[in-house]
C-alpha cells in the first residue's frame, strides 16, 4: 500500500479496591481472558478492561483509574503522543498489570482479574521524567524514561504487585546529541531478555540500540550503544530464544517522513559482552511505518504494525533468530482501512489484538498455524480515545 499522506509521520519522532486473587466471577464457559488498553488521558489516566471468551470476542467491563496522568493529546503528534511500544503489561503470572502515567511520571500497579475488571494497588515514583515503556521479568521490573537525554530505572515487584525501587539501577541512554530539545534520542521501547541478563532499549533519534548488562542484583550497567543496520528502530522484542526482533521504521533525515513502502524487520543476537550481530537485516513489509512488534507464544511468528499503511505484516521466525516474510508478494498479512493508524498490538492464546488509533477501536484476529490472520467474529471494539490512547495487553 502507498503512503496515505503524513497521518502520524510526525509520532515517529513525537517526544512525546483491590481484587481478592481468589474471587473467581469468570464464567469460565464463556471467558478465557481479558484484554486491557490505556486512555493515556492528561487529567486521569484510566485503564480500558475487556472481557475475552474462548472464541476471542471482546466485551467491555469498565475503565479503571490508574491514580495518575497520561500524557494527553501531543499536537506534534497527533496519535501516538507516548510513540513507544510497551506502555502497558502484565506480570508474569497475569495477577498484576503495569501502566506508565507519563504526565505524572509514575507507574502504577493494578490487580487485573480475567473478567478484564482492575483495581489499582499503588503507584511507584519512576526514576525520570515522562516514563512511556515498562519491562518485566519474573519480579524485576524496568521503566525507560524518555525526558530530557532519557534514562532507564529498575524496580522489584513485590508479591503484593507493589514496587520497590533498586539502589543504583537508574543508568542514563547514550547521550548522543541530537538537533532537539535537550538532547532527546526518542527512545522506543524497552525490554529484558528472557535469561535475565540483559536489557535493551532502541533509539529513533540516532539509530541506536542500547544494550545494558543486568548483574545478579537486577542492577544495569551503562549503556553499550551500537548502530542498527537500517534507520529509525522502534518497537521490539526478545523471543523465547533471547534473539532481539525490531521494527525498522526508516524515517528519511532529510524530510522527516517514513519512506513510502520501504518499512522492514530485523534481528539480531547479544553477545556475553552486549555486542549486537546482524542475523536477518531489513526483512521487507513493502508497507510504510513499521512501528510496532508481536511475536506468538510458541515463538514461530512475529507481527508488525505498519502505521501508516493500515495494515499488519507477518513473518516466519526459526529458532536462530531468522525472519522470513510470510506474505513476500505485498507484505500485507491483515489489511484495515489505510487512516486506521495501527499502533501496537498484544497477543493471547491464538488471538492477535490490535490497537487503531484513527478509528478508535480494537481489532481482533485469529492466528491460523501458518500465521495468517482472519478477523474474529466479536472481536473489534470501539470507543477509544483515538488521540490519546496507547498500550494494549492482553492475556
Amino acid at each position: 500500500m502507498k503512503l496515505q499522506g503524513r497521518l502520524i509521520s510526525t509520532a515517529l519522532l513525537g517526544t512525546a479496591a483491590l481484587l481478592a486473587a481468589c474471587d473467581d466471577t469468570t464464567d469460565s464457559a464463556a471467558a478465557s481472558g481479558a484484554v486491557f488498553a490505556m486512555t493515556n488521558a492528561a487529567d486521569n489516566n484510566q485503564i480500558l478492561g475487556y472481557q475475552r471468551t474462548a472464541t476471542g470476542a471482546l466485551t467491555l467491563m469498565g475503565q479503571f483509574s490508574t491514580g495518575g496522568r497520561g500524557s494527553g493529546p501531543n499536537p506534534i503528534a497527533p496519535a501516538a503522543p507516548l510513540g513507544a511500544q510497551d506502555p502497558i503489561v502484565l506480570s508474569d503470572d497475569n495477577r498484576y498489570l503495569f501502566a506508565v502515567n507519563a504526565g505524572s511520571n509514575e507507574i502504577s500497579t493494578m490487580r487485573v482479574l480475567d473478567n478484564g475488571t482492575a483495581s489499582l494497588v499503588g503507584k511507584a515514583a519512576s526514576g525520570g521524567m515522562f516514563p512511556i515503556s515498562i519491562a518485566v521479568n519474573d519480579e524485576l521490573l524496568y521503566v525507560l524514561n524518555a525526558g530530557g537525554a532519557g534514562n532507564i530505572s529498575g524496580f522489584r515487584v513485590g508479591d503484593d504487585g507493589l514496587l520497590t525501587a533498586i539502589p543504583g539501577s537508574t543508568q542514563p541512554l547514550s547521550g548522543t546529541d541530537t538537533p532537539l530539545p535537550d538532547d532527546s534520542v526518542l527512545p522506543g521501547t524497552i525490554d529484558i531478555s528472557p535469561d535475565g541478563r540483559f536489557i535493551a532499549v532502541t533509539e529513533k533519534a540516532t539509530n541506536l540500540i542500547d544494550i545494558f548488562l543486568l548483574d545478579d542484583n537486577g542492577v544495569a550497567s551503562a549503556p553499550i550503544a551500537q548502530p542498527t543496520d537500517v534507520p529509525t528502530p522502534f518497537g521490539a522484542e526478545f523471543d523465547l530464544n533471547g534473539f532481539f526482533i525490531v521494527s525498522d521504521a526508516n524515517v528519511d533525515p532529510g524530510t522527516g517522513m517514513p519512506t513510502a513502502d520501504d518499512s522492514s524487520v530485523s534481528s539480531y543476537s547479544v553477545g556475553v559482552d552486549g555486542t549486537l550481530t546482524a542475523i536477518t537485516t531489513g526483512v521487507t513489509t513493502l508497507e510504510t511505518a513499521a512501528c510496532w512488534i508481536e511475536i506468538t507464544a510458541n515463538n514461530q511468528f512475529a507481527y508488525t504494525t505498519n502505521t501508516n499503511s493500515g495494515t499488519v505484516t507477518g513473518f516466519q521466525l526459526d529458532g536462530d533468530g531468522v525472519l522470513t516474510s510470510l506474505n513476500p508478494a505485498d507484505g500485507v498479512t491483515a489489511a484495515l482501512a489505510p487512516t486506521s493508524i495501527l499502533l501496537e498490538m498484544a497477543i493471547a492464546d491464538e488471538y492477535l489484538y490490535v490497537l487503531a488509533a484513527g478509528t478508535g477501536e480494537i481489532n481482533g484476529f485469529a492466528i491460523a498455524g501458518d500465521g495468517s490472520l482472519t478477523p474474529v467474529e466479536g472481536g473489534t471494539v470501539g470507543g477509544l480515545p483515538g488521540a490519546t490512547a496507547e498500550g494494549l495487553a492482553a492475556f
